[in-house]
C-alpha cells in the first residue's frame, strides 16, 4: 500500500493510532512490515495490511475461490463490444444515486466496502476518486494485482463490521451487494457512517425479499452445498454451475417459459453473457451468510445509524443512500 494511506487508519480492536515497524518500501510503496498499537499487531503482506486472520473455516472462503477463478470478467476493460458493456458502471451509478445527483469523486477519499476484486473501485477510480478497498476473504489478492500500478488504490483485508479506518475521515463509501453476506449488516451500516465525514455519503445495496436469491431452492442449494465444503470444496457447487449454465440456460433462452418450472428445482442466474452467468450463478449457491431484507427494514438501517437525507436509489427496493 502506499505510505500515503497510513493516516486514515485505526487499530480496529481498540480504536487507536497504528505505528508502522519493521517495514519494507519501494519508493513510497509498502511492500511488508507491521502496524502496531498498544495491545495488537498485524502484518503487510504483499503489501496489504490483513487486519483478520484467514483459515479454512473463514466465512469468506466461497469468495475467495470466486474472486480468484474469476478476476476480471465484470470490469469494463474487459466487456467493451460484450453483451455486459456499461452494466457494472450503471450498476454503480444507480445504487450510489449518482444518475439522479451528480457528485464531485475528483480526488475525494471513497471506501468500497467488500470490494471483492474491485470491479466498483475500477468505476470510482475512472470518476477520478482515491478508493480503499475492503474485504474479508482472499480476494484482496486479486485486488492488489488487479491495481498493482495504481498509486490511488490501498486494499486491505479487514472485517467490514469492524473497519480499521479512522472516525469521520473520508468523503464516501458505499457497500454493492456485499452486507447480506455477513452476520450483522445492520452493523456495517454503522460502521460506515462512523468512517465518513459530516456531509459524506454512503449508499448501499443488499438482497431483498422475494427475489431470486431469497427462494427456497436458492437457499436449499446453498445450505446444501454448505455442509459439503469442508470435504468436496468448491467442486460440488462449480460442477452444478457449470452444468445450470451450460445445459438449461440455452433451454430456457431458447423457450423461456420454462424458466420458472427449472429454477424451482435448478435455480441458475440468466444474464445475456454465459461468463456471467457462470459467475453469478456460482455466486448465489455458495456464500456461508446470505440474508434478504424489506425495504423498509434497510430504511430503518440508516435511520438508527443516524444518516439524514435517506432516500431509496434507482436498483430495486432495497437500494438506499444517506448522507451524515
Amino acid at each position: 500500500m502506499q505510505k500515503k494511506f497510513l493516516e486514515f487508519l485505526i487499530d480496529p480492536m481498540t480504536k487507536e493510532p497504528l505505528i508502522l515497524t519493521d517495514e519494507l518500501l519501494i519508493d513510497e510503496e509498502i511492500v511488508s512490515g507491521f502496524l502496531k498499537s498498544s495491545k495488537n499487531r498485524y502484518p503487510i503482506i504483499n503489501g496489504i495490511p490483513r487486519f483478520v486472520e484467514y483459515d479454512k473455516t473463514n466465512y469468506a472462503r466461497s469468495f475467495s475461490y470466486q474472486w480468484n477463478k474469476w478476476r476480471k470478467i465484470q470490469f469494463e476493460s474487459e466487456n467493451k463490444g460484450k453483451p455486459m458493456e456499461g452494466y457494472t458502471t450503471m450498476m454503480w451509478k444507480r445504487i450510489a444515486g449518482l444518475s439522479e445527483k451528480k457528485r464531485e469523486l475528483s480526488e475525494k477519499l471513497i471506501v468500497d466496502i467488500g470490494c471483492g476484486p474491485g470491479r466498483f473501485t475500477d468505476v470510482a477510480r475512472s470518476e477520478g476518486a482515491l478508493v480503499i478497498g475492503i474485504d474479508y476473504s482472499l480476494a484482496v489478492e486479486v485486488a492488489k494485482e488487479n491495481f498493482k500500478n495504481d498509486k490511488n488504490v490501498c486494499i486491505i483485508q479487514a472485517d467490514a463490521l469492524c473497519l480499521p479506518i479512522k472516525d469521520a475521515c473520508v468523503n464516501a463509501a458505499f457497500s454493492i451487494g456485499v452486507l447480506h453476506h455477513t452476520p450483522d449488516p445492520k452493523k456495517g451500516v454503522g460502521e460506515a457512517f462512523r468512517i465518513i465525514k459530516p456531509g459524506g455519503w454512503f449508499s448501499l445495496s443488499v438482497y431483498s425479499k422475494g427475489g431470486y436469491y431469497h427462494s427456497f431452492s436458492v437457499n436449499f442449494w446453498r445450505k446444501f452445498f454448505k455442509l459439503l465444503w469442508p470435504v468436496f470444496k468448491h467442486y460440488p457447487p462449480l460442477i452444478y454451475s457449470y452444468f445450470t449454465t451450460y445445459l438449461i440456460r440455452p433451454i430456457v433462452r431458447l423457450i423461456p417459459f420454462t424458466g420458472k418450472f427449472f429454477r424451482l428445482l435448478l435455480p441458475f442466474v440468466n444474464l445475456d453473457d454465459r461468463k456471467w452467468s457462470l459467475l453469478d450463478t456460482f455466486d448465489s449457491v455458495t456464500p456461508s451468510y446470505q440474508s434478504s431484507h424489506e425495504s423498509y427494514e434497510v430504511y430503518k438501517w440508516f435511520v438508527e445509524s443516524g444518516y439524514q437525507n435517506i432516500h431509496p436509489t434507482d436498483w430495486g427496493s432495497t437500494a438506499y443512500v444517506g448522507e451524515k
